[in-house]
C-alpha cells in the first residue's frame, strides 16, 4: 500500500521563537481514519480540539515527525531555503511513495517550487522515480495527512511559546508582527536592555523597525 507523507510548518511568518514542521505518513486507508477522527488544517480547529488530536495522531501514523528550526537558523538563512531543507530530511528518513507539501510560494511559482524539491531530493540520494509530489496551496486543508502534520506542528510551536511566556513572567502573544501583545513585549525587552533574546528573529522588518524607533 503507497504511503503518503504529509508536511506542513507552523510560525513561518513570526517574529518570536522557532518555524516547526511537522510530517505525517499515512496510507490511503490510514486518511480515511484521520477524516473520521475530523483532522483537518489546524487554523481551523480549537485549540482544545488540536491539543485532543494531538494526543492520538501517533497511533494513527505509519510515522511521524516534528522538526524546530531556530530564530539563529532563520536569521542566518533565508525562510525557503531552510524550509526545503528540512522537507528533504524528512522524506529521506521517512521514505514515503507520494510527498504531500504546503506550497510556501503563490500558485504561479508551484511548478518551480516542486522541481526544487525534487532536485534536492535527487542530490540527497533519494530515488524519486517513484515519488509523487503534490505541493498545493492549502494543501493542509485538502489532504489528510498534511493536516495531521499541521497539527503536529502547530500544537508543538504553541508548546514552545508558552514556555517561552512562561519564562518572561510576562505575556508576549502569538509571535506575530499582527500581535499587539508581541510588539508591545519586544518593545519592552528593546528599550530595557537593548539586545534581543535569543528567541526573536532579528533580521526580520519589525525588529529593525523598533531599533530605529528605540535608538540605544
Amino acid at each position: 500500500m503507497r504511503t503518503r507523507l504529509g508536511i506542513d510548518e507552523a510560525g513561518r511568518g513570526c517574529v518570536l521563537g522557532p518555524m516547526v514542521f511537522g510530517a505525517f505518513l499515512s496510507t490511503e486507508a490510514g486518511e480515511e481514519s484521520l477524516r473520521s477522527a475530523g483532522v483537518r488544517d489546524s487554523k481551523k480547529l480549537s485549540k482544545k480540539r488540536r491539543a485532543a488530536l494531538r494526543t492520538v495522531l501517533p497511533g494513527m501514523a505509519e510515522g511521524h515527525r516534528i522538526v524546530s528550526v531556530s530564530p539563529a537558523e532563520i536569521d542566518g538563512s533565508s525562510l525557503n531555503d531552510l524550509g526545503k531543507d528540512v522537507i528533504v530530511r524528512l522524506a529521506l528518513e521517512l521514505q514515503p511513495d507520494v510527498l504531500i507539501l504546503d506550497a510556501p510560494v503563490p500558485p504561479q511559482g508551484i511548478p518551480a517550487y516542486r522541481q526544487q524539491i525534487l532536485e534536492r531530493l535527487r542530490a540527497a540520494g533519494f530515488d524519486t522515480s517513484g515519488l509523487q509530489v503534490v505541493a498545493e496551496n492549502g494543501a493542509d486543508d485538502t489532504y489528510p495527512c498534511c493536516s495531521a502534520a499541521s497539527i503536529l506542528a502547530k500544537t508543538h510551536r504553541d508548546a514552545l511559546l508558552a514556555e517561552l511566556e512562561q519564562a518572561q513572567g510576562r505575556p508576549i502573544g502569538s509571535g506575530y508582527p499582527s500581535d499587539p501583545k508581541t510588539i508591545s513585549f519586544l518593545k519592552d525587552v528593546w528599550a530595557r536592555d537593548g539586545v534581543w533574546p535569543s528567541f526573536v528573529r532579528t533580521k526580520w522588518e519589525t525588529v529593525r523597525r523598533i531599533e530605529a524607533e528605540l535608538p540605544r
